[in-house]
């Protein structure tokens, strides 16, 4: 019974250890949020895995935490270079801290109903693309959204259109094709109510999320 409940205990402190992780500014520590989640979780698993509490989970927590502190600060500073190169284009960065998510709404992306991308955020999406290359150890899902104006089908379909037109321009940018896939979600994923103007604005968008790997 020890054994387990030990690491639960550990998981359990999760929490309490991500509380922490803050800069002095209140934004969070992507870095320090990662090597907390990779420590614990590893300090849990170690302890399971070994049949020695104490022993697997000093190994687990050490091994979990360089990994969490490494993807966070591989994060950390991809966000920054996002930021640097596409930071007035409209588009928001966020950082999860275990992925990237660039979130591109309709209204810089695209014209109403239409799947081509506006020549004005081309250079964006191709300076993202740069950036990708510049952090080859990482996956790209591109993933359409939209309101739920007109009916489902169509909607759905216009989601994996502009997916695919983004995707597009990620591997034309020099991207393999390989990291990419490109799919849509429809009406099925809203951010905010489709019961007004500024949600379904809200909702019309693309999402370009990045899992390092």
């Amino acid at each position: 019974m020890a054994s387990f409940t030990r690491p639960i205990i550990l998981i359990a402190a999760t929490g309490f250890g991500l509380a922490a992780c803050t800069n002095p500014d209140g934004s969070q520590n992507r870095t320090g949020t990662g090597a907390a989640i990779g420590g614990l979780l590893g300090a849990a698993t170690g302890a399971i895995v070994s049949g020695d509490d104490k022993k697997g989970a000093v190994i687990g927590g050490i091994a979990g935490a360089a990994v969490g502190a490494g993807i966070g600060n591989v994060l950390d500073r991809q966000a920054r270079d996002l930021e640097r190169d596409i930071g007035g284009s409209g588009a928001r960065i966020i950082n999860t801290g275990d992925q990237l998510i660039v979130r591109m709404p309709e209204a810089i992306t695209f014209a109403t109903e239409s799947a081509n991308v506006r020549p004005s955020i081309q250079d964006d999406i191709l300076a993202i693309a740069r950036n990708l290359q510049q952090y080859p150890n990482n996956t790209v899902q591109v993933i359409g959204h939209t309101d739920n104006t007109g009916t489902a089908s169509f909607n759905q379909g216009l989601s994996e259109r502009r997916a695919s037109a983004v995707a597009s321009l990620l591997r034309q940018g020099g991207v393999p094709g390989g990291r990419i896939v490109a799919f849509g979600r429809g009406e099925t994923q809203p951010l905010a109510s489709n019961g007004n103007a500024e949600g379904r604005a809200q909702n019309r968008r693309v999402e370009i999320i990045i899992t390092p790997r």
